[in-house]
């Protein structure tokens, strides 16, 4: 599990939040359906544009900055999935 969250941190946050939704019948929401995809399109969209910058010189400045977001959106998603995995196990007991 140590070697996972390492190398894998998104994989780990994510099968994280997903077990303790399933072990407590919590339903996702909506919302964080959305948020989830938008950022999962922000990595796709900062990976295009990395590879677009290697033959396009121009792009190396717009790559640069949607990398830059799309990290900031990956890290606060991240900090929200982490709050929620801890405030259900820090404020609910634990299903039978």
């Amino acid at each position: 599990m140590a070697i996972e969250s390492l190398f894998c941190f998104s994989c780990s946050i994510s099968a994280t939040r997903m077990t303790i939704m399933d072990t407590r019948d919590i339903a996702p929401d909506p919302c964080d359906n959305r948020l989830i995809r938008f950022s999962n399109m922000l990595q796709w969209l900062s990976c295009i544009c990395n590879i677009l910058a290697a033959f396009i010189q121009e792009l190396d400045a717009l790559a640069e900055a949607i990398d830059f977001a799309a990290d900031v959106v990956f890290t606060i998603i991240s900090a929200c999935m982490q709050a929620q995995v801890h405030n259900e196990v820090k404020n609910h007991p634990r299903p039978a």
